[in-house]
């Protein structure tokens, strides 16, 4: 298993954590995530969910 490292948790519960080989995970407060490569492409994704109304 890989050693998973939290990166960032936002106030709106998102998350970014980086899961290995330049992969990241960002999630959504309501669990649902993307694996993406590269910590700028990460930010990206997290800003992207965080603009979504709801």
């Amino acid at each position: 298993m890989a050693f998973v490292s939290r990166i960032c948790a936002t106030s709106r519960g998102s998350t970014i954590d980086a899961v290995g080989n330049g992969r990241y995970r960002v999630c959504d407060r309501d669990s649902h995530c993307a694996e993406v490569n590269g910590l700028w492409q990460a930010y990206e994704t997290l800003r992207q969910q965080e603009q979504r109304p709801g």
